[in-house]
């Protein structure tokens, strides 16, 4: 599950936004690629599209494919970048969320109007932000307690080991009279 309130890279609470870097390294005849695509917070844009973009700059050009990707990467590093400079920062004090059976408390009675609202399409962030705010908590355990409860559903469904039993269709029946097992010798 995609959502905005939680970075994917490093799991804290903080503004996020979806940024695709590549890496190329190229070694003559072969060549290494590396990416990562999410929704991340602006410490981990950062860290990330100079990892990425660095290496490339520096060892992604040696080889035939190699001199024609990596520019190309470079240049979409440099989209994503800069597309997310207006972002806030990560708030120093910004941490990982954790799921407490208190936070659960909290969230639980709320969880029908949760789910309706999600099954209605509306987005997962306003929606956490909105619970959060009634339930006394924050939006990314209400985010938390949503995987939560699809690991559960996922768990609690049965297993099926082998091929699924599909029910045949009964064939046609055409007449009803009995087949012969074998045919009369004269």
């Amino acid at each position: 599950m995609a959502c905005s309130i939680l970075c994917q890279a490093c799991g804290v609470e903080a503004p996020t936004r979806y940024v695709e870097f590549h890496q190329n390294i190229g070694a003559l005849v072969m060549r290494f690629r590396r990416s990562v695509k999410g929704n991340l917070c602006k410490r981990c844009i950062h860290g990330e599209f100079w990892k990425k973009t660095g290496t490339t700059a520096s060892v992604g050009w040696f080889g035939t494919i190699s001199l024609i990707v990596t520019p190309i990467f470079i240049i979409n590093n440099i989209v994503y970048y800069i597309k997310s400079a207006a972002m806030p920062k990560t708030p120093a004090d910004a941490q990982v969320p954790q799921l407490t059976p208190e936070t659960i408390a909290a969230i639980n009675p709320l969880t029908g109007e949760l789910f309706s609202r999600l099954n209605q399409q509306e987005p997962i962030d306003r929606v956490a932000m909105d619970v959060a705010s009634r339930a006394g908590v924050t939006p990314g355990q209400v985010v938390l307690f949503l995987r939560m409860m699809a690991q559960y559903r996922q768990q609690s469904q049965p297993r099926v080991q082998g091929f699924p039993v599909v029910p045949a269709r009964p064939l046609p029946v055409q007449s009803l009279e009995p087949i012969p097992l074998s045919e009369p010798h004269a």
